[in-house]
C-alpha cells in the first residue's frame, strides 16, 4: 500500500451514505413527533409560491444545524451534503445560506412572521410545563452583549460594537421565555416594563410569573409598581443612589448580622431598613450585604468592590435577610443559561447586517435552546438531562452510522453499543408515542 501520510492508511473517497451525526436524526423526529414542523407552518406565512421552502423547512434545519455545532449560515452547507442524515431525518430540502439568509431579512421585517415564532414558543412553553406542579415561577433578567462587526451595529458601553439583547430565563425549568433583540448602546434599563409584560404574555394559561430577580438594571419605580400590582415579589440589585448610600450610613454597629453564604461559605454581613424611591412609591426593604469586617465607615470606591444592597417586598416575617442575599445569588445560573445560549447554540456571534434579521435569528435560537430542554426533559437519557448541549453532542448525537436498504426498508446501521443503542431506542419509542397523541 501506498503510505499517504505519516500513519499507516490510505484515503479513499466513498457514495455510501455514511453519516457522523446519526443522533441529530432522532433529535430532528423529536422536533417533528412534537409537533414543531406543524406549529411553525400554521403560526407564520405561507410561502409565496409552491417552490419556495415553508416555514418548518427552514427554521427546523436552522434548528438541527444549531444543535449540532453549527454557528453561522454557512454551516448549513454541512447539514445539506449529509445525504445520510437527511434521508434518516426525511429532510427533503435544505435551505442554502443565501436562502436562509433572505428569509431572516424577511422574517425579521415582518410583524406576523416574528409573533409568529413567539407563538410557537410560547406553545412549546406549555408542553414543558405540563409536569410542573407550581404554577408560579422565578423570571431572571439580563442582557448580554453580542460581538457583531456589522453595518447596523452599535458600540457597547465596554467597547464592543455589535447588539445587547434582554434575556428573560424561568429558574424552575431554565426556559428562555423571551428574548428582546436590542442595539449595543440602548441601556438595559430601557423598557424594562415592556419586558416583564412581554414575558408574562408569554406565559402558558394557567401559570404566571410570580418572583422575579434582577440586578440594578431594573433597579426602577415603574418596576417596583407593576410587580406591587401584579403580586410579584421581587429581588433586584439597588443603584449606590445618594439615597442608598445615606441609608447605609444611618446604620448602627448593631444593625448588621453574620452570614454565611450558601456556596462558598464566605463569612459576610447582612442589614436591612425601609427604603422608598420618593414621593408616590410605596416603601420596600432595603438589604445591605457586605464582607465581614468591612469598614463602617463610607468610602465609594471601598462600598462598591465590597457592599451590595438589594431591595424586595418579600415580607421579613417568612423571609429573613440572610434569606434574601441568598435568594438573589441564585441568579447567578441565569448566567450559564446565556453562555449555554451563546456558546452552545451559536448566538455569541450575529450573521446578517441588518438588525431585523438577527433578531429573527437570535429566535431561532432561542427556539433551538428550548426544543433542546424538551428533549432533555422528555427523551433524551436520564444523565443527559442536565448536561450542556456539547456533552450531548460527544455522547449523543455525534454516532457514526450507514444508511442502507433492506427488504424496502431503511435502516440506520448506527455504530454503537449495546446501551447507546438502547437509549438511542427509547427515544425513537418516546416519538412514536408522541406522534400517536
Amino acid at each position: 500500500m501506498l503510505q499517504q501520510g505519516a500513519l499507516p492508511f490510505k484515503l479513499e473517497g466513498t457514495e455510501e451514505l455514511l453519516t457522523a451525526q446519526a443522533g441529530l436524526a432522532l433529535a430532528h423526529e423529536f422536533h417533528l413527533a412534537l409537533g414543531a414542523g406543524r406549529l411553525l407552518d400554521e403560526m407564520l406565512p405561507s410561502p409565496g409560491s409552491n417552490r419556495a421552502l415553508r416555514a418548518s423547512e427552514v427554521v427546523l434545519a436552522a434548528v438541527l444545524m444549531l444543535q449540532g455545532g453549527g454557528r453561522g449560515l454557512d454551516d448549513m452547507r454541512v447539514v445539506a451534503r449529509d445525504r445520510a442524515l437527511r434521508r434518516a431525518a426525511d429532510l427533503k430540502k435544505v435551505p442554502a445560506p443565501s436562502t436562509l439568509g433572505d428569509w431572516l431579512r424577511r422574517a425579521g421585517l415582518s410583524r406576523r412572521a416574528m409573533r409568529g415564532l413567539s407563538k410557537v414558543g410560547k406553545a412549546l412553553a406549555a408542553r414543558r410545563m405540563e409536569g410542573c406542579a407550581s404554577k408560579d415561577f422565578t423570571l431572571d433578567v439580563d442582557a448580554t452583549i453580542i460581538e457583531a462587526n456589522k453595518r447596523q451595529a452599535e458600540v457597547a458601553y465596554e467597547g464592543t460594537r455589535g447588539y445587547q439583547p434582554m434575556l428573560g430565563f424561568l429558574f424552575e425549568t431554565r426556559w428562555l421565555i423571551h428574548e428582546q433583540m436590542r442595539a449595543a448602546n440602548v441601556p438595559a434599563q430601557s423598557g424594562a416594563v415592556d419586558f416583564i409584560r412581554a414575558c408574562q404574555r408569554q406565559m402558558p394559561r394557567g401559570r404566571r410569573i410570580g418572583r422575579l430577580r434582577s440586578d440594578s438594571a431594573f433597579y426602577r419605580r415603574d418596576v417596583v409598581a407593576l410587580c406591587e400590582k401584579e403580586g410579584i415579589e421581587y429581588v433586584i440589585r439597588a443603584d449606590w443612589d445618594e439615597s442608598v448610600k445615606a441609608a447605609y450610613r444611618g446604620l448602627g454597629a448593631d444593625a448588621w448580622e453574620p452570614h454565611v453564604t450558601g456556596r462558598t461559605k464566605r463569612r459576610r454581613q447582612v442589614a436591612q431598613t425601609v427604603h422608598a424611591f420618593g414621593k408616590g412609591g410605596g416603601p420596600f426593604r432595603l438589604i445591605f450585604v457586605r464582607d465581614a469586617g468591612a469598614q463602617q465607615q463610607l468610602f465609594e470606591t471601598e462600598l462598591t468592590l465590597r457592599t451590595g444592597a438589594i431591595i424586595t417586598n418579600a415580607p421579613a416575617e417568612k423571609v429573613s435577610a440572610q434569606q434574601v442575599v441568598e435568594w438573589y445569588n441564585q441568579r447567578g445560573t441565569a448566567e450559564n443559561y446565556i453562555k449555554e445560549l451563546k456558546g452552545g447554540f451559536g448566538m455569541e456571534r450575529m450573521p446578517c447586517g441588518e438588525q431585523e434579521a438577527n433578531a429573527a435569528w437570535l429566535r431561532i435560537g432561542a427556539l433551538a435552546y428550548n426544543l433542546f430542554l424538551l428533549q432533555q426533559a422528555e427523551a433524551l437519557p436520564k444523565e443527559l438531562a442536565r448536561a450542556t448541549v456539547q456533552t450531548v453532542r460527544w455522547r449523543f448525537y455525534a454516532v457514526a452510522a450507514r444508511l442502507v436498504k433492506h427488504a424496502r426498508c431503511v435502516v440506520l446501521k448506527v455504530a454503537a453499543g449495546a446501551r447507546l443503542l438502547g437509549q438511542m431506542e427509547r427515544m425513537r419509542t418516546c416519538c412514536w408515542r408522541m406522534a400517536g397523541t
